[in-house]
């Protein structure tokens, strides 16, 4: 999924479609299931392509669409296991009582700070970067 208009008016799609109860269809169940995860955003949907503006949500500045695109990349690099490090350093952090959700942001965090470093100096993403992070990541419960 990539940070255009087209991925913009799809989770706009399937936002509407859930909220209306229509069914979703199978690929779209994982931006369906991201949508879940963030029921702060329902509202936001309903401004359409305003949703991709920034804002203050829960104490913190979230844009929805961008953030609902790092979640579905994130989730398809675990579902493919692709990168392995990536399922391998989720597997670990919540096998040590991170909630899941909380692991997916923690991944998330990572992947979004080298992406958009890299788009900002017109870089290629920095995979070794990428791996060298998730694999520093720990959770000690506390």
């Amino acid at each position: 999924m990539e940070f255009d208009k087209e991925s913009q008016q799809r989770i706009l799609r399937v936002a509407a479609d859930k909220n209306e109860g229509r069914p979703i269809e199978e690929i779209d169940e994982q931006i369906a299931g991201v949508l879940d995860l963030h029921p702060e955003f329902d509202p936001i949907w309903e401004e359409g392509e305003m949703a991709s503006i920034p804002r203050e949500v829960n104490g913190m500045i979230v844009n929805p669409f961008v953030h609902t695109v790092l979640h579905v990349t994130i989730d398809r690099q675990l579902k493919l296991e692709a990168p392995e490090f990536v399922a391998a350093a989720y597997q670990r952090l919540t096998s040590h009582g991170m909630e899941s959700h909380e692991a997916l942001h923690a991944i998330i965090a990572i992947y979004a700070n080298l992406h958009f470093a890299g788009t900002r100096r017109d870089m290629q993403f920095d995979a070794l970067a990428y791996e060298t992070q998730v694999n520093g990541l720990d959770y000690i419960a506390g």
